[in-house]
């Protein structure tokens, strides 16, 4: 089959069981990586999805002439038989030869969404490719032809070989192919491997049952690469308990298949109860054997095979990871832990091995998140219950009648017995405090080594930071003090440094507006002065007018009237007026008052005096 053939499965068993709780992100502050479910398995979810296109790849069928030939000759035939054929009946053909191509349904849609000519194209390659790759495989067995060969019951070497030829043709042919070897064949597989696990200590002389055992193991793997061959497993009610079964430490390879097998049934979402069917099976093959459930596992672990050791691994986290409950997983994890589990770690960690390097970090994480949930839990307990009466209630509830009261009883009265000083009773509490905290939150997410008489805890840590807590907490109390008084000077810091910032604030308006007045004065005071010029000329030069009119006054102010005593005679001549004079005449230059006499007047007036001498004399 090709590639998509072989990654259609890994959609169906590819994915992360569902969250059974808040997980974290992935990647944490500090950046380191975290590993998710879909990288828990990177192996087995590749080769448990993805054998058949491998084997395809590694053995190639090269088609003969003869085949080749009539492949040329049945095309045209083909194509034309699909056209004769209804829509209804191609779209048919057309989801069987999906289903036989083994795709899952992400996959499928596209081709569905095709149209109806391009499917009846597909339909009638797929046949041709059908009929030649049955012609090349007319040499082979049919799905029938191994039913009735396991029918026989052959044995050893023939059981061998017909299981080994099985395997092949498991891996090589197409579903419809698996669905006609199908639970009847199933059925028969699974009844061989439960009869060689009866008789496997017949066979250990020359190990022939071993290998029958680890060839049908391998069977079932190519059988579950598909959703029919998968389906019918898990239907199987003994399906999982013999590969649990064949979990033999002894048989390192056969282990390997089983395990990562196991650990890809643990995981898958549908159905749901898949880890727990693995988790009972374990559980009745360790009653039987009269050992512990996960005394193979560790075993295992032991070995020095790492593939068995990564795929011991593998399991143990798929078996965590899918637990529900946080009790229920820090219960596997404990149970694990006290079977040896603890030690097998410390020395694993220095195996250089990717793979079981990223078993080893998936169970670490999952280890811290319990363990962190744990304390979110603590902490819910503490928001919940804050009543001491109510606390105390659920407690001798939950011991009443059972092994846990005695000791719950012992606690009590040790508790009794701590000194009554007020000073010294909180630190006695308090140190118990951490003691239970250490114990019951441990980073693990697995309960303490109970077998272990000493408790490793970190006293010296607890009572060294106990050792001043009166100092400590003196401390505490003056820091607080000056905390209070800081916060009230930063207080009224800030208040005066608010006051200063309006004050600054209102004082550079301030200058602002008065270097707005000052510019606006300044340019007043230029056009004052500018207009103070301007009226300095203004005067200067009426000043001048002023002067040539006070001089032109002067000169043309009004002439003395003289009124003689007497009657004068009238003058035989014209009065000369003022517009007939010119600038330089006698009259407008002369002074008159320098001319003025009494004896000239009196000369006047009798020469031109209107009356006689004698009357003037009279």
């Amino acid at each position: 089959m090709d590639s998509q053939s072989g990654s259609s499965a890994s959609a169906g068993v590819s994915k992360s069981g569902k969250d059974k709780k808040s997980k974290k992100h992935l990647e944490d502050g500090d950046g380191k990586k975290k590993f998710t479910l879909k990288r828990l398995f990177p192996d087995e979810l590749e080769r448990f999805t993805s054998m058949r296109m491998k084997k395809d790849k590694e053995k190639p069928h090269a088609p003969s002439q003869r085949h080749s030939s009539a492949a040329i000759y049945e095309v045209p035939s083909q194509a034309a038989m699909m056209h004769d054929h209804t829509d209804e009946y191609v779209l048919e053909l057309f989801e069987q030869m999906l289903v036989d191509m083994n795709l899952n349904e992400e996959k499928q849609q596209p081709l569905r969404e095709k149209d109806i000519a391009i499917k009846r194209e597909m339909v009638s390659q797929y046949l041709h490719t059908s009929k030649a790759g049955q012609n090349q495989r007319e040499s082979s067995k049919s799905a029938v032809m191994y039913i009735q060969e396991l029918k026989t019951e052959p044995r050893d070497a023939q059981l061998l070989g017909c299981l080994e030829s099985l395997r092949v043709s498991l891996n090589n042919n197409p579903v419809s192919w698996m669905q006609t070897f199908g639970g009847e064949g199933l059925a028969l597989l699974l009844d061989f491997l439960k009869k060689l696990q009866d008789e496997k200590d017949d066979f250990s002389g020359h190990g022939i049952g071993v290998r029958c055992q680890h060839e049908i193991i391998r069977c079932l793997k190519a059988f579950m690469n598909n959703k029919y061959g998968l389906k019918a497993m898990l239907n199987s009610s003994e399906g999982i308990p013999l590969l649990v079964r064949a979990m033999d430490p002894r048989r390192h390879h056969m282990m390997v298949d089983a395990v990562r097998l196991l650990s890809a049934i643990s995981i898958l979402e549908d159905p749901e109860d898949l880890h727990e069917r693995v988790l009972e099976a374990l559980t009745v093959q360790g009653e039987e054997q009269d050992i512990e459930r996960f005394q193979p596992l560790l075993s295992g672990m032991r070995k020095p095979n790492i593939a068995l050791k990564a795929g011991c691994m593998q399991l143990i986290n798929a078996l965590i990871s899918r637990g529900e409950e946080l009790d229920f997983r820090i219960h596997l994890r404990s149970e694990l832990m006290r079977l040896g589990l603890r030690d097998q770690l410390t020395e694993v960690r220095d195996i250089e091995n990717e793979e079981l390097t990223v078993q080893l970090m998936v169970f670490d994480e999952q280890a811290e998140d319990d363990s962190e949930d744990l304390r979110n839990r603590l902490d819910d307990v503490r928001i919940e219950m804050d009543d001491v009466s109510e606390v105390f209630q659920i407690l001798m509830n939950t011991v009443k009648d059972s092994k846990a009261e005695t000791h719950f009883l012992s606690l009590m009265q040790h508790l009794l017995l701590v000194r009554n000083d007020y000073l010294a009773r909180p630190q006695y509490y308090k140190l118990i405090d951490e003691c239970v905290s250490q114990i019951i939150l441990h980073k693990n997410g697995t309960d303490p080594d109970f077998k272990c008489k000493h408790v490793k805890m970190d006293f010296e840590g607890l009572i060294d930071n106990m050792v001043d807590q009166t100092k400590v907490e003196t401390s505490e109390a003056k820091a607080a003090e000056l905390e209070k008084k800081l916060d009230a000077e930063l207080t009224t810091r800030h208040e005066l440094q608010v006051e200063m910032r309006k004050m600054e604030g209102d004082y550079e308006q301030k200058v602002q507006n008065l270097s707005s007045e000052k510019e606006v004065l300044g340019k007043e005071k230029v056009e004052k002065e500018k207009e103070a010029q301007l009226l300095l000329k203004d005067i200067k030069r009426f000043k001048e007018q002023i002067d040539q009119l006070n001089k032109d006054l002067e000169e043309a102010k009004t002439k003395k009237e003289y009124k003689p005593e007497v009657q004068l005679k009238r003058a035989n001549w014209s009065k000369i007026g003022p517009e007939d004079l010119s600038e330089n005449s006698f009259w407008v230059s002369t002074k008159e008052d320098r001319y003025e006499s009494n004896e000239l007047f009196a000369k006047l007036t009798l020469a031109f005096s209107s009356q006689t001498k004698s009357e003037c004399h009279s």
